[in-house]
């Protein structure tokens, strides 16, 4: 007998089927976080795992980079509107990573596609050429939590 497979939580199979294509096994899009309401676009600072690495619920992922202004708005004082904020996030999702759609030093605006996960390792190959058909990840479709690294004084936000 095979090895037990972990699906998706079945609330989130909808979710999951109205991004993939059926060509192509389950999957979700991973978005550039939102990280301020402020935010316009973010830098992709570091990824810690690579393609068909497993991804479990609180492993940190990657990291984003962004300026104090776009973190703080017009209420960036003078200092840390010359501070670049790099910030952790953290994955409350798990599967595997099937492509690195953003780079380290690519922009993205917030929701913008930056990644693919899938739910088993064997259908990562599947993704080697995958071009998102979508612009934006709709809010709720990937869960994340965030924290400071470097850049201002520490604090969290999440999507949650």
């Amino acid at each position: 007998m095979g090895a037990a497979r972990r699906a998706w939580p079945r609330r989130l199979c909808g979710s999951v089927r109205s991004l993939c294509s059926a060509s192509l096994p389950p999957h979700k899009v991973v978005p550039m976080p939102r990280l301020a309401p402020t935010m316009t676009t973010g830098k992709v600072h570091q990824w810690n795992i690579g393609i068909g690495d497993a991804i479990s619920p609180y492993d940190l992922v990657f990291q984003v980079s962004i300026t104090g202004p776009e973190l703080l708005g017009n209420d960036a004082t003078e200092k840390q509107a010359d501070a670049v904020v790099v910030m952790e996030i953290e994955c409350i999702e798990d599967g595997f990573l099937a492509k690195i759609l953003a780079p380290v030093g690519a922009d993205a605006g917030p929701d913008q596609p930056i990644a693919v996960i899938c739910e088993d390792p064997d259908d990562v190959a599947a993704f080697a050429n995958y071009v998102p058909s979508i612009k934006k990840v709709p809010s709720g479709q990937f869960l994340w939590q965030a924290y400071l690294v470097s850049g201002l004084e520490a604090t969290s936000c999440s999507n949650s």
